[in-house]
């Protein structure tokens, strides 16, 4: 069935194969083991929140010493903020130390709200968008929410999960993730708050079951939430589309499936309103997707790439507004780059 493609494994190669190994997200493995996630799992548990922020300071620091290849991506996309913002007649200073610390600390805080340590009333939403969303959901309508790797998309099962959202009833979220990438700190969460891993969609064996699975959920009321702004690691497919000033690929799965799935769609981010203060202060927005899919295949390729092409608009808009808050560590623009 031509929904299969959407992430099953095949045999040919990454569109990007050919760079520079580590160049792709997909080749950079989580380095983590069970004696590392233990010892988390201990300061989490036992320090204030407090303590584990400014835990976040040092550790960053020296990863910053050590991770030669994330300065190195972490310089490029700068590069490219800077370079946008100059165009616009504005100056930015590159700093990846900040921009690592930044991660850093969102890292604790994503594991402190499954910890039970953050304070969900820190989070305030803005936008038209946002209000919308959440009627929605209070009608019991099911929708798809399209995340990114900016800011902290962790806050929006954890406002769901306890229920911190303004509406009457829990509604159900369901995240499709990459279980060979983030398995160790999905590890992690589960020793934390064991609820935190219900829910999870392997993204690497969706099957035409998976999709109706999805479809009867969204008919119940309920959220799928997938991440736009990775490509797969087992398919050469991906959308094309420009992003700070250069093409970039996106996930051709993530829109593949609004296209099948065809439920109202938002676009998510959860910014951190300072990027290194000790106090956890957040805004969540919401974009609606303005395009839908009632027409035929031959027209859903072209309002996938429209989807593709409005996702990419508002994060380079909220990438441009926090440029520290990009945590996709790799070289976002290898391959696509080179078809400008």
């Amino acid at each position: 069935m031509y929904y299969n493609r959407l992430t099953m494994k095949t045999n040919a190669q990454p569109a990007t194969s050919g760079q520079p190994a580590g160049s792709n997200w997909y080749e950079i493995k989580e380095t983590h083991n069970s004696f590392g996630l233990q010892i988390m799992f201990l300061l989490i548990r036992f320090l204030p929140a407090v303590f584990l922020r400014l835990l976040a300071f040092p550790v960053g620091f020296c990863y910053f010493l050590f991770a030669k290849k994330a300065r190195a991506v972490s310089k490029q996309y700068q590069e490219r903020i800077q370079a946008v913002k100059a165009a616009e007649g504005e100056k930015f200073r590159i700093s990846t130390l900040k921009h690592i610390v930044s991660f850093a600390l969102v890292l604790t805080e994503k594991v402190s709200v499954w910890a039970g340590k953050f304070a969900l009333k820190n989070i305030s939403f803005e936008g038209n968008d946002a209000l919308e969303l959440q009627e929605h959901l209070s009608q019991k309508k099911g929708c798809l929410l399209i995340i990114s790797h900016l800011g902290n998309s962790e806050l929006l099962r954890a406002l769901v999960d306890h229920q911190k959202t303004g509406l009457s009833e829990q509604v159900t979220v369901h995240v499709v993730y990459d279980k060979e990438i983030s398995g160790g700190f999905v590890a992690l969460l589960n020793k934390i708050d064991a609820h935190a891993t219900f829910n999870l969609i392997d993204a690497n064996n969706i099957t035409p079951q998976t999709i109706t699975f999805m479809q009867e959920r969204l008919a119940a009321g309920e959220c799928i939430a997938i991440a736009g702004d990775r490509t797969s690691a087992h398919t050469n497919r991906f959308l094309t589309v420009p992003f700070l000033g250069k093409n970039a690929h996106f996930s051709y799965g993530t829109f593949l499936l609004a296209a099948l799935l065809d439920v109202p769609t938002w676009f998510i981010f959860g910014m951190r309103r300072k990027d290194t203060s000790l106090q956890s202060a957040y805004t969540m927005s919401a974009y609606k997707n303005q395009v839908s899919f009632d027409c035929s295949r031959k027209e859903r390729e072209e309002r996938m790439l429209l989807t593709a092409q409005a996702f990419a608009h508002e994060l380079e808009t909220r990438a441009l507004e926090h440029p520290y808050q990009w945590y996709n560590f790799f070289d976002f623009w290898t391959g696509a780059s080179q078809q400008s």
